[in-house]
């Protein structure tokens, strides 16, 4: 009962909105049909589960407790939340702050982002975020750029939070005044869309629409008893994790093989900082063709 209720105040909370402008969010989606949908269809979106939403909740409280701990340890965060707006190409956004570095002149946009461990450990710099597995990992310095761009600020950071343990993790991003161009002309031309009442053509990336909230329209023939779309990060980054550990279990199985080889007849071993023991197992004679018998003593390491 108590758990039920929980869930059924998430549901309340999923709902779809008219998308009258480009949210710098997401303009690191690549695809510009799925904005003009998202501008011109926002009603026939398919909505995420409540799973997610509770992901989303959850992303928001930690937002909240980062905050604190800013405060907490004496960094001053101002202007949370504020609300940008970049009329020439119809774009919006909200930064989380701007945040003030001891020592240095003026603030520097901030982006919190709080994440799973098998993510956060997948973030290295810009480079793992821009070229990262992760689709919406790409988005965030599209977002973050934008927010200089329109501030008119040539660096800014992210802060992200491991949720399992709480580890932080920053990473500063210089102006990409490529990126921001690349940024600007997609813009354009979702503006240029919306307004012909036309369509661009379909990308052809997968990473893009297997979780896209549009498939249903753009790839009808897709969806349905062929696919069943899910919204649901956790299970996409476990995907992604068990494709990247797939050639470590090849590569364990051959050297594991190679060290029991060439440490056959040996009982006890030091080697480096390793301590190796094997034990005698004894197999019983079992007859083959011809009527003889044989046995052996083999060593497990």
């Amino acid at each position: 009962m108590i758990v039920e209720a929980i869930l059924e105040s998430k549901r309340k909370k999923i709902a779809s909105y008219p998308v009258h402008a480009n949210r710098a969010s997401d303009l690191g989606n690549p695809c510009v049909r799925y904005h003009v949908y998202n501008r011109t269809r926002w009603e026939e979106k398919t909505l995420h589960d409540v799973g997610l939403q509770q992901i989303f909740d959850l992303g928001n409280d930690i937002e909240k407790i980062v905050l604190r701990e800013l405060a907490e340890a004496g960094i001053e965060v101002l202007e949370q939340q504020r609300s940008f707006e970049w009329k020439e190409y119809q774009i919006t956004g909200h930064v989380d702050g701007f945040i003030h570095i001891v020592g240095e002149k003026g603030y520097y946009p901030l982006e919190i982002k709080s994440m799973s461990p098998y993510v956060f450990d997948s973030i290295r710099d810009i480079d793992s975020l821009k070229n990262g597995k992760y689709s919406y990992l790409r988005k965030y310095p599209t977002q973050l750029n934008l927010y200089m761009l329109m501030k008119g600020i040539d660096r800014g950071v992210f802060l992200f939070k491991n949720k399992s343990t709480g580890a932080y993790k920053e990473i500063w991003m210089q102006l990409d005044y490529d990126l921001g161009e690349e940024t600007l002309q997609r813009a354009e031309a979702i503006n240029k869309y919306v307004e012909n009442g036309t369509l661009p053509e379909r990308i052809e990336d997968d990473r893009e629409c297997d979780n896209c909230p549009f498939t249903h329209i753009c790839l009808p023939e897709h969806v349905g008893t062929e696919f069943q779309i899910m919204e649901k990060p956790e299970l996409i980054e476990w995907l992604n994790r068990a494709e990247e550990l797939k050639p470590l279990v090849s590569e364990y199985n051959e050297i594991d093989g190679q060290i029991k080889k060439v440490l056959e007849g040996v009982e006890k071993a030091m080697i480096g900082d390793f301590i190796v023991t094997g034990k005698w197992i004894d197999r019983k004679p079992y007859e083959v063709k011809g009527g003889k018998y044989w046995s052996k003593k083999i060593q497990r390491a």
